[in-house]
């Protein structure tokens, strides 16, 4: 049985979609039988896996198989999801709730993109599965495919954990009124400035509690930040203050930046300098 184990396969068509690799990607990282299983490229197939699949041979995405979506009555699926969902009714995906929330996303886009519902821009030729499809007919340059797409997914689920984690902290913003508009005051490590362009606001203080770093952001292209960095660098001038080219920024520590002298202002003193302007 644990032989067994080093012999496991994963099979899909030469020159994979982005929902093959998402298969694999889903199978190999939950499914605790396939962490270490070879990929294996065939040739697009029907009926492949009737004749060839079992417990240590899957199908994705060709074959005829459980896993391959191209059937008459699964023409609103693919193959990424019929992975995810076989993978919760195990119960391998762990049930941390950020992470379900995060795969939830992850496997609805996938979704739309292979069906060809997703938005246009999904598909022009800076998109995802524009470069990790090399469109070459060959088992090697599949693997580097595949390769590619487990790396850009892990990083997806990464990015998309991140926010599910900046949507609970959000819920503890600090709202406040400035000379600038609407701002929001916030203790995260997670929030970021794309997180904030997609919420309504003026302003935003970011304050990293990990390492104390501090980020004033606008959105606005009419807003100037100067003010702010003059406030600050007045208040705590030791700090490593910095005011982006843009005026849109005024920053004091980051991953950038590791070895930046953080502020001595608390959050709320930090609050009262925007407020203060």
């Amino acid at each position: 049985m644990v032989e067994s184990l080093y012999m496991k396969t994963l099979v899909t068509h030469i020159n994979p979609h982005l929902d093959d690799i998402a298969a694999i990607w889903l199978f190999k990282k939950y499914h605790p039988d396939f962490k270490d299983a070879k990929i294996e490229f065939i040739s697009a197939s029907r009926d492949a896996a009737q004749k060839e699949e079992n417990e240590d041979k899957i199908f994705l995405g060709t074959g005829g198989g459980k896993f391959d979506e191209h059937k008459e009555d699964l023409d609103n699926t693919c193959a990424g999801t019929l992975v995810y969902e076989y993978l919760k009714k195990k119960n391998y995906i762990p049930k941390d709730e950020i992470l379900r929330a995060a795969l939830d996303t992850l496997t609805e886009w996938n979704r739309l993109i292979d069906t060809g519902r997703a938005p246009d821009s999904q598909f022009d030729e800076f998109s995802v599965q524009a470069f990790i499809r090399c469109k070459d007919s060959t088992a090697e340059n599949s693997q580097k495919s595949v390769d590619l797409g487990i790396v850009i997914l892990d990083r997806i689920l990464s990015v998309l954990k991140r926010k599910q984690q900046s949507v609970i902290d959000w819920e503890k913003k600090v709202e406040f009124q400035t000379k600038l508009g609407k701002s929001f005051a916030v203790v995260s490590e997670t929030v970021d400035r794309e997180f904030c362009r997609e919420q309504e606001g003026d302003l935003f203080l970011i304050y990293h509690p990990k390492h104390h770093g501090v980020q004033f952001f606008t959105p606005s292209f009419e807003i100037d930040l100067e003010p702010i960095y003059d406030k600050v660098k007045a208040l705590d001038p030791d700090a490593s203050w910095f005011l982006h080219q843009s005026h849109h920024m005024v920053i004091c520590g980051s991953a950038s930046a590791p070895d930046s002298k953080p502020t001595k202002l608390s959050f709320d003193e930090l609050i009262e300098a925007a407020k203060a302007i």
